[in-house]
């Protein structure tokens, strides 16, 4: 019989009663540097195709925005296998454990058949997603390659989780450091070296994925651990898959809507001009090496909330959340004032190709991003608030605020700007500054009420 044990059960135990920073330190710390780094892979990719041109890196930039509304699914499926393995883990409950993780990876596998079937045919769907004929052209190929990709994150998305409800952080650092040092040698060959195409990045970026899907094939294949794939335990009754889809389900909708919000985002941006959206593109990537740190807070908060809260331990739940919000606070303002001092460097670097240099696009850079950091301050706050809905399983929440993101705080308002103001392509900057301000002003509002209810329902248990 498989039980929880050795360092893992000694985790599990420091979760409940261990100190709360030395906690978010340990945890989160790794996740955020991982993050980070994981940022700085997505930075690295734009400048690499900024090396070969600006249409380039504007295809890369709308093409990220397609790839992440169909690896959506598949991580939403993540989400919600992962938020139950946590609640089992708190619990101690090694069966579910290892029941929720096979499950996942089954219906993953079967997902992922599907997007075999759609390689193909990939310019029929670029074009019926309504790609501009320009980005067709230079990325079919790019995206094609890249569905692989999503494929084997599909299986190291769900043994990341795994690590990271462990404790694992380290692991996931150190793994993480090793794809971005494969990727940054083989993208730096292809481009810099033999001249290379914005395919030969997809390949880069695909080859590098096989670290971590090496190592997440040795974990899955442990017999005697409960994280561990058994196809003996994929159970498709009601009583499993019933919960994976209920919590996963709106994680799907949320990112696939943000994710597509985002590509209209670009697509309207494109009115003024091909470039604006690869402006636009490197300002988002700039901002995720604030936003990136504050996003493995959020994976690291979020593993910690749930077993707290799949234990049943309320009031140390709400007190993680208030160590997490000041721990992002902390980030955000440390961070902007470095990004303010880094940004014209940063932006420069983006400013060259073979082609040589293009002050204006560094001036529309520097302008879009100006107005993005702005956003990034109060944005950090979501972060926080996102780890403690996710511990609890309020994905539907997460839906609701990020689906506000888009389509009440993104998309109206730069419609607004398009069709009411002269603004030229700074209300694509401002735009970004207002939807990060009001969703992470929302995430604050959201979070407190849900706090409240949570302990009206303690007391109301306690009395009982």
């Amino acid at each position: 019989m498989i039980a929880i044990k050795g360092k893992d059960e000694e985790f599990r135990q420091e979760v409940q009663t261990g100190n709360i920073w030395h906690l978010v330190i340990k945890v989160c710390g790794p996740l955020a540097l991982y993050s980070w780094m994981s940022q700085l892979f997505a930075v690295l990719d734009t400048l690499m195709a900024s090396r070969i041109s600006a249409e380039a890196v504007s295809t890369v930039v709308y093409m990220v925005q397609l790839q992440h509304i169909v690896l959506a699914i598949g991580s939403g499926l993540s989400v919600g296998g992962g938020i139950l393995i946590s609640h089992a883990y708190g619990k101690g409950d090694a069966g579910t454990i290892r029941t929720i993780l096979s499950t996942t990876m089954a219906l993953c596998a079967a997902l992922s058949l599907l997007i075999v079937l759609v390689i193909p045919i990939t310019p029929t769907i670029l074009r019926l997603a309504g790609t501009p004929e320009v980005f067709v052209s230079l990325g079919s190929t790019y995206f094609s390659i890249t569905l692989i990709g999503i494929i084997i994150q599909f299986v190291t998305t769900i043994y990341i989780s795994c690590e990271r409800c462990r404790g694992r952080s380290r692991k996931i650092l150190a793994l993480n450091m090793s794809v971005v040092l494969i990727k940054l040698a083989l993208t730096a060959l292809f481009v810099y070296v033999l001249d290379g195409d914005i395919v030969s990045i997809a390949v880069a970026t695909l080859l590098s994925y096989m670290v971590i899907l090496a190592f997440a094939i040795r974990s899955f294949t442990q017999k005697d651990d409960p994280f561990a794939f058994s196809i003996k335990s994929v159970s498709m009754k009601r009583s499993i898959v019933g919960p994976i889809f209920r919590l996963s389900i709106p994680s799907m909708v949320e990112k696939i809507a943000f994710a597509a919000g985002k590509a209209m985002v670009n697509n309207m941006a494109s009115n003024y001009g091909t470039e604006i959206v690869g402006a636009a593109g490197i300002s988002n990537n700039m901002s995720g090496l604030l936003t990136g740190i504050e996003v493995g807070v959020e994976d690291g908060g979020s593993a910690l909330e749930g077993q707290l809260y799949g234990s049943g331990n309320i009031e140390r739940t709400v007190r993680m959340y208030r160590h997490l919000l000041t721990a992002v606070a902390i980030i955000g303002g440390v961070g902007f004032v470095v990004m303010r001092l880094l940004t014209d460097p940063i932006a420069r670097l983006f400013s060259l190709s073979r082609g040589g240099y293009d002050p204006l696009f560094h001036q529309t850079i520097c302008e879009l991003f100006h107005y993005e950091l702005f956003g990034c301050i109060l944005l950090s706050f979501a972060y926080a608030g996102f780890a403690l809905l996710l511990g609890l399983g309020q994905t539907k929440a997460i839906l609701a605020i990020n689906f506000a993101r888009i389509f009440v705080f993104r998309l109206p308002v730069i419609m607004f700007f398009q069709n009411c103001t002269d603004l030229g392509y700074e209300a694509v900057g401002l735009t970004m500054a207002i939807s990060n301000t009001s969703v992470g002003i929302l995430t604050l509002i959201v979070c407190e009420v849900l706090i409240a209810r949570m302990k009206r329902s303690s007391a109301s248990r306690s009395r009982a």
